[in-house]
This record gives structure tokens, sequence and C-alpha cells, in this order.
């Protein structure tokens, strides 16, 4: 087997770290687990795509990384009698044919436990030989990029590693769900790069508000919380307002929406609450929110007022490309609607996916509806809410065949209304010379519908359908 040199080793990976396909076998650099397929670790570390079981994968991940330990390591193992699966006393301090971690970029603490764990039944064994393993790859990579720390009890500490300075100053991305700020304290010891943070936490927590303060330019930030992270989000408006570009926000208060305003830059919001927001100052702070260079809005949210959103959308400067509104109508939407639609077309040229109403036999007005659709020729998806239970589907059907640009070719149709299956087979047939059709459509609209699986199986064998499917709770576009 041609040798290679560990420079030469180095520039190969560093050119292929982001290709999964192509580098199966370094798997510390990628996900630390394949699905599919696995090399011989242990003997032929360039051999690729031989399909094993996920136990068999384990095992083999393992192996790579417990020859990779030091021998003194390997045989403190031994004598506390800590023995891996499968493992002779030769195979137990044999060398590692290659030295993984030196080149691993990312790191999953979870999967590396799930590894462990399927080598030992004793739980102080799994614990001693993770943390081991743990500090072998700190010591031997000195570029981690990614680091995963989800579903972990008791996290490691990092940053207590003589070496941590070296392992973690390159890290741009963290995943965590730890509560303990001290363990954030660590981090802001060693970490100043981190450009993306997801976290999960319960309440303000002081190391992580310093870890943030710390930070030379975060661009991106996911955060899950039960409680008003109200110190938190004083540390991003301070420290990170201009760099900050993407925010997504999930339960309860999280970061409170007066500090939405300081971030000047942000490209992409993303709100999911499960708590209404009724507090007056909430609601003042995201109607006087100014964002010009917004392109991706997502609000899954219990807005008493849809004028809210659609002011924030008249503040943006036309890059627009997403809007998602979630499945909650508010009963008073009816007012605003029309503004909301008038707004997008004309503040937004660029629109490739969007949430609309409809209200079917209303002679007088399509609430903008249609000037919508005709002016944004760039849409891919659009999301009808319907307003009218007895809608038969022909008005909406009829504006979308006349006006709809030539890129569309996702339909998503929520609400309480009724398709007629004569009017969805007329407008599939006029469909059949347009881009293959992504049809959804929700639990309700599917009950209240006349059967319309004949129509579906039809224009799915012929290809006009892409795809048809029954909600049963609304999905925004980019989980599809």
């Amino acid at each position: 087997m041609p040798i290679l040199s560990a420079d030469c080793v180095h520039e190969i990976l560093k050119y292929v770290e982001d290709d999964t396909k192509t580098v199966h076998s370094c798997v510390l650099i990628n996900r630390m687990w394949c699905e599919t397929s696995v090399p011989f670790l242990w003997r032929n570390p360039w051999k690729v795509n031989i399909p094993y079981s996920k136990r068999k994968v384990s095992i083999a991940l393992f192996m790579s990384l417990f020859s990779c330990l030091e021998k003194d390591i390997k045989r403190f193992f031994y004598e506390c009698n800590i023995h891996p699966f499968d493992l002779s006393k030769h195979g137990f301090f044999s060398e590692a044919l290659f030295q993984y971690p030196k080149y691993s970029r990312s790191l999953d603490l979870k999967k590396l436990s799930t590894i462990i764990g399927h080598q030992f039944s004793n739980e102080d064994h799994k614990v001693l030989v993770n943390q081991e393993i743990l500090k072998m790859i700190l010591l031997k990579s000195r570029s981690i990029k990614k680091i995963i720390m989800l579903g972990i009890e008791a996290p490691y500490p990092l940053s207590n590693c003589l070496w941590a300075d070296d392992s973690l100053s390159q890290l741009v991305e963290l995943q965590c769900d730890c509560d303990d700020a001290l363990f954030y304290y660590g981090l802001a010891r060693h970490c100043r790069n981190i450009e993306k943070l997801d976290v999960i936490c319960g309440a303000d927590n002081l190391g992580l508000t310093s870890l943030i303060a710390l930070q030379s330019s975060l661009k991106s930030l996911r955060c899950e919380a039960y409680d008003n992270l109200h110190e938190f989000g004083k540390a991003l408006s301070k420290y990170q307002s201009t760099s900050l570009l993407e925010l997504e926000i999930f339960e309860g208060k999280c970061i409170p929406i007066e500090f939405f305003s300081s971030f000047v830059n942000l490209k992409r919001l993303k709100i999911g609450y499960i708590e209404d927001i009724c507090d007056p100052k909430d609601l003042h702070a995201l109607e006087y929110t100014i964002l010009p260079n917004l392109e991706f809005l997502s609000a899954d949210i219990e807005l008493p007022r849809l004028n809210i959103l659609t002011r924030l959308i008249s503040s943006t400067i036309g890059n627009l490309t997403h809007i998602f509104l979630g499945s909650y109508i508010p009963d008073n939407a009816t007012q605003h609607i029309e503004p909301y639609h008038q707004t997008i077309s004309k503040h937004c040229p660029n629109l490739n996916y969007v949430s609309t109403f409809f209200y079917e036999g209303n002679e007088n007005s399509t609430f903008g509806l249609e000037e919508l659709i005709r002016s944004c020729n760039k849409l891919r998806g659009i999301i009808f809410n319907s307003l009218s239970a007895n809608s038969s589907g022909f008005d909406l059907f009829n504006m979308v065949r006349r006006f709809a640009p030539s890129t569309l070719s996702d339909i998503k149709i929520v609400g309480n209304c009724g398709l007629q299956s004569c009017y969805l087979e007329w407008f599939l047939e006029s469909w059949r010379s347009r881009l293959p059709l992504s049809l959804s459509i929700s639990e309700d609209v599917y009950e209240l519908s006349e059967k319309l699986e004949r129509v579906k199986n039809k224009f799915l064998e012929v290809g006009v359908l892409r795809n048809y499917e029954v909600l049963d709770y609304l999905r925004d576009f980019e989980s599809d």
C-alpha cells in the first residue's frame, strides 16, 4: 500500500472535508457516524463503501479512535480491567495506522458517547473512556471547527485540557444544550471566533452571556429558551449588533423583541413562540423594528395584528425572498389582508416563497392577491390560507392558472375550505406544459373536499404532479 506523508494527507483532507461522499473514511471530520458504509479503519483507511450494520460501524469507529490513544492510557485501562469489545491484548496495544484525530474538524459528543456505549456496559468505564478519547482528540487536533454537545447530561469541561487554547481557538460553530454557566465561562477563555451558535437553555446564563460578549463576529444564532433572556439579549445588542446576520428564536419569550431593532444587518429572522405575545411592550417594539436588509422572514407566531408584520416587510429594501406566517390566522385578520398583499407587491420584487390569504366568493375584491401573483414574477412557492368555508377552488385555481409566473412549482392550500375534484382536474390539465407541481393541502381541506384521489393519481402518473401530500400541520417550504 502506498505511503502518504502527513502533509500530503492534510492537503487532501483540507480540500474535501465538506464533501461527505468523498470522505466516508474520514468520519471524524464530518459526522463520526456512517449510516450505510464504513471503511476497515484499522486495516485500510482508504477503502470505502463497505456495508455494515450500525453496531459494526460503531465498533469500527471505536477501534479506530481507541488505537490512537497513548500506550500508557491503554495499559491503564487494561490493568483496570476495562476491555473494549472483541479486542485481544495484542490488538489492545496496537498502533494506529492512520491518525484520524489529527485531521478532525467536527466533533459530536453525543455520537462519541453512543460509539463508546456499544463497547462497555459499566457506566464508570464509559465515562472514563469517553473522557480519555475526548482529551486525545483535543490534543491531536489543533483546528476543530465545529462541536455538537446536545443530549449530554454532564458535558465534559473542554476548557480544562492544558492544550484547549490550541484546539478550541479555531472553533466557529457550537451546538449546545448546557445550563452550566461554568462550562460557558471555560469556553469563553479560549473561543473568540464562533460565528454560528445554537443553544438551548432554561434561563439567563451569565457564562453564556460572557461567551457572546467575547466573540469577534457572531453571524448566526439559534436559541430555544423557556424564560426571558434579557441579559443574553443585551449582550447580543451591545457586542454583536452589526455582525449578526441570522436569528432564530423558539419557545417562551427567549430574546426580548426590544433588542431586534439593533440587529441592523439581519438577513434571516425566524420566530416561533408557543406562548401568545400579548405584552403591549413587545408588540410596540416589533411594530417599530426596522430591518432593511431582511431576506428571510418566518413568523409562526400568534400576533393579534397582521399589520405589525406588514410594517416590518415595508421597512425592507427589496431583498426579501421568503415570507412564512405559519398556521395561525388571527380573528381580525381580514381588515389587514389587503395592505399585507399590497405591501408585498410593492416591496418584494425578488420573492420566491410567500404566505397569502384568499376569500373565494367575494365579488368585490381579491384582497390584492391577484396583484401580488402578477408582480412577484420569481415565485416558486405559495401558501394559500383560506378564509372561506364555502370555497370550491375555482376562483383560486383560475387566478393561479392565469397569473402565476412560470417559476411556480409548489402550492400549499390550508384552512377551512373544500375543493371540488372537477376544478382541480381542470387546473392540472392546464398545468401540463409547466414545471411539475408539488401540491399540499391541509387535513381540514382534505376532509371538506370532494374525493380527490382519482385526480391525484392520474396526474402523478403522467408527471404533472411531482408530489401530492395531505398535511397534518403546516410546514415551511424550507422543510420540504
